[in-house]
């Protein structure tokens, strides 16, 4: 089967080399290469690609940051101060966002700043993701439905595939195809066009990650125990089986590097992880920072992005953006 996520003239994405990382110890305590303060208190959620950052503090507007800057780049106020904007989405080219409550969605351009639209919705919101250019939304529900919607020509599709709440969701930057994960363990791959299901497997508990590769042959999911696994697209074969080490720690955010054998994972209590997408080999963790005034003393690293070969960005709870350095020891032909 061809590609799912190849469109018209984009190009393919062919992985020349793979970096194998190659470490003395899986854990290290080294600090950042840099460190970003984004909030003088905890957040209540965040969203990066490596170049902008969204903070949603719990009240007021959104804040969306640029790496390395001191103050935020816009600030975005949605409906009314008392609800809280809970999810934040970024799409694939980085030209758009969506931020969203629990009954309302609004898209804006990371570009100039402006909205591009807002909406109101019947059901409680769970989950949400951007295609490119703000083309298309997916929207996941409480009542266990997934809804598409085409912002430009307003058509929709609703998807019925799931018995349950809906945790979990992603969305390809074509916009032609989904990943849904459900509180009852279940993870499904669709077409949007259709709502045809194209693969599908069963985790053991409830499902609260799931994340596509963009260039469209691996899925990543995971469970609220902190098991992990790689699923290779389109069939959903597994690829890889992956464990948080410590007992009670679970996965938050992920992104997947397949060009370069990589998966990064953010969790809670402060941990960044890099693993091999091949074999679900434990690489390297980090703990990300606190600001030591704050109780608890922890965070959950809310997202994760590769900004270079040897770079990895994470935003956490704790209001922090932080650079790190992945050492690369090793090259291989693929």
């Amino acid at each position: 089967m061809r590609n799912p996520f190849s469109a018209k003239n984009r190009p393919s994405l062919v992985a020349a080399a793979i970096i194998v990382l190659t470490l003395s110890g899986c854990d290290s305590a080294e600090p950042p290469l840099s460190r970003q303060p984004l909030s003088t208190g905890s957040i209540l959620a965040a969203q990066t690609n490596g170049h902008f950052t969204l903070v949603a503090p719990g009240n007021g507007p959104v804040q969306v940051w640029q790496q390395g800057d001191a103050a935020p780049l816009y600030q975005w106020h949605q409906g009314k101060e008392t609800d809280p904007v809970v999810l934040l989405a970024i799409s694939p080219d980085g030209h758009t966002a969506a931020t969203a409550t629990e009954q309302t969605v609004a898209v804006w351009s990371l570009e100039s700043g402006r909205n591009l639209g807002f909406y109101s919705l019947d059901h409680t919101l769970r989950a949400l993701s951007l295609a490119d250019s703000g083309q298309a939304l997916l929207l996941g529900y409480h009542s266990g439905e997934v809804e598409f919607v085409e912002l430009n020509s307003g058509r929709r599709l609703l998807f019925l595939g799931h018995d349950d709440v809906i945790n979990s969701l992603d969305l390809s930057a074509n916009g032609q195809y989904a990943l849904s994960a459900s509180q009852d363990g279940r993870v499904i791959f669709w077409q949007t066009e259709n709502a045809a299901m194209l693969a599908d497997w069963q985790h053991e508990n409830s499902v609260n990650l799931v994340t596509l590769d963009q260039g469209g042959r691996y899925a990543f999911s995971a469970d609220a125990q902190g098991q992990g696994q790689v699923h290779r697209l389109p069939g959903g074969e597994l690829q890889a089986q992956l464990e948080v080490p410590a007992r009670g720690q679970t996965f938050v955010s992920a992104r997947i590097d397949a060009a370069r054998n990589r998966l990064a994972t953010g969790g809670t209590a402060r941990r960044l992880d890099l693993w091999q997408l091949s074999d679900g080999a434990h690489l390297k963790q980090w703990q990300v920072g606190l600001h030591t005034q704050l109780r608890p003393a922890s965070a959950m690293v809310y997202s994760v992005a590769f900004t270079a070969p040897d770079q990895l960005y994470s935003a956490s709870s704790a209001g922090l953006a932080e650079t790190w350095t992945i050492t690369n020891r090793e090259h291989h032909d693929e």
